[in-house]
């Protein structure tokens, strides 16, 4: 039994109306990040003396992860953000005047801190007041904004430009020591624009929040719950929070099907003519939900191509998907996918955590996108040229000091 996709698709109209054009990120912002590697993993999930990695070989066998990102010391989420806005304002020489809404998507475990984050972003930039959207939507918050965005400029004619924002500090919100997170999640930030007649033709655009039901899980548990406890930070200090606990079998098993269901109804709603590939740009959970994934899909589907982003980036929640698209030719090349082209097209497809009703909802969704030479070469679809951890930082007018 399948989970249904209630409804029409939601979809840009002509081909042409809506279109993705600028992604960037910030990983390239050493001065922004401290990393966590799978030796430091190993010493997190020990702290409470029992249930620890054993060795960093396990937590990459674990994870397909090697490096992490959290903040840097003093730094908080509203200086990733105020940095990330002045990256998108510097590189498409636009103005927050120039946008009609900006959706920002800053997952937590208390659902007010995305709306604290999006009123100290406007006290630091003024230019944002009475445009921002706050959003608290986990790990489908991309795909979702995606839907969102595309829905609100098929509904206003008057609504040209939207700018999508996710900063993701899940350290914030997770235990350091529970080992079914501590290897996995990552700080992420990306910025994207969806507007109108301008870069890669969005076709499609859903996302909806499922009930599991009872039936479906493999135990009674809830999928996620909130947890007030002591826990330890990711820099491994004691410390009284809230922090977020998961049944990792129920959303596991979910999770994939979720995301198998959203593939086959992406693929239902495009047409693919002899020659185009089709590239699927997943949400990054982890190594094994990657790996179960893609070959439950490749059986049904054996011509896709599947993206990994995983070793370098972690689950970074809202942020993966973008990440891959700000890096787009140099993820290919990792995966040895040949460089998009032409006509090629990209299934974005996310599922995890249901943040309004987190014990017994997951989200889910797709985005279709067609790959058009002439978006990127006009500089209507700007990928952000990608350095690897480690390398010369750039400085930029306005960003933290």
């Amino acid at each position: 039994m399948n989970y249904i996709l209630d409804g029409a698709n939601r979809s840009s109209g002509d081909e042409g109306v809506v279109g993705l054009s600028w992604v960037i990120d910030l990983y390239d912002r050493d001065d922004l990040f401290d990393y966590v590697d799978n030796d430091e993993v190993v010493r997190l999930s020990g702290l409470r003396g029992t249930g620890g990695f054993r060795n960093a070989r396990a937590v990459n066998k674990s994870t397909g992860i090697s490096i992490r990102r959290i903040l840097q010391p003093g730094l908080e989420a509203v200086d990733i953000g105020e940095t990330l806005w002045q990256r998108l304002l510097n590189q498409t020489g636009l103005d927050a005047a120039d946008f009609d809404e900006v959706l920002l998507c800053h997952s937590h475990v208390n659902p007010s801190e995305c709306r604290s984050l999006a009123r100290l972003l406007t006290e630091r930039q003024p230019g944002l007041r009475n445009r921002i959207r706050p959003l608290n939507y986990g790990c489908c918050g991309y795909l979702k904004m995606m839907d969102d965005a595309v829905q609100t400029l098929d509904g206003d004619p008057e609504v040209n430009r939207l700018a999508l924002l996710s900063v993701e500090t899940p350290e914030t919100w997770h235990d350091a020591s529970d080992r079914l997170f501590c290897g996995i999640v990552s700080a992420g930030a990306t910025a994207s624009i969806v507007e109108r007649d301008r870069g890669l033709p969005v076709s499609v655009a859903r996302s909806e929040d499922f009930r599991v039901p009872m039936d479906r899980r493999p135990n009674a548990d809830p999928l996620f719950v909130r947890e007030n406890c002591s826990a330890f930070s990711f820099r491994g200090e004691p410390d009284e929070r809230t922090v977020m606990r998961m049944n990792a079998e129920s959303v596991f098993v979910n999770g994939i099907e979720l995301m198998l269901d959203n593939l086959r109804a992406a693929l239902d709603s495009i047409e693919i003519d002899r020659g185009q590939r089709v590239v699927v740009v997943p949400h990054q959970p982890s190594g094994k939900l990657l790996k179960a994934l893609i070959a439950a899909a490749s059986g049904e589907f054996p011509h896709l191509e599947f993206v990994n982003n995983l070793d370098r980036f972690g689950n970074t929640i809202s942020s993966s998907v973008p990440t891959i698209l700000s890096r787009l030719p140099e993820v290919l090349q990792d995966n040895q996918i040949p460089p998009i082209r032409e006509g090629d097209h990209l299934v974005l497809l996310a599922a995890g955590i249901c943040m309004k009703e987190i014990d017994d909802h997951m989200s889910a969704g797709h985005t279709c996108l067609t790959w058009q030479s002439n978006a990127v070469n006009s500089g209507q679809y700007v990928p952000h040229t990608a350095t690897a951890p480690g390398a010369v930082t750039t400085t930029e007018r306005g960003t933290v000091d």
